[in-house]
């Protein structure tokens, strides 16, 4: 009993205490189809919004507003060695 217990007690912790939930991914473009007032922001390359806003869609596409690339890493410069 002990040991069920326990095993419990360390399940609750470990889901407690694990990673949060990321935020949902933003597509960098978006198709405006302004005869029907729909923006689509499902693209991630504006070949693939173009492929699908051309044609008889009639629609336009643009860089999402709400889009922020992510920042580059940081250059770690290794110290030289004193000898």
């Amino acid at each position: 009993m002990r040991i069920i217990l326990l095993a419990l007690g360390v399940a609750i912790v470990a889901t407690a205490t694990g990673s949060p939930v990321s935020a949902a991914h933003v597509y960098r473009f978006c198709a405006s189809y302004e005869d029907r007032g729909d923006v689509t922001c499902a693209y991630d390359t504006f070949q693939q919004c173009l492929d699908t806003a051309r044609g008889p869609a009639g629609g336009t596409c643009s860089e999402n507003p709400a889009w922020h690339p992510v920042p580059a890493a940081p250059v770690r410069h290794k110290a030289k060695r004193k000898y």
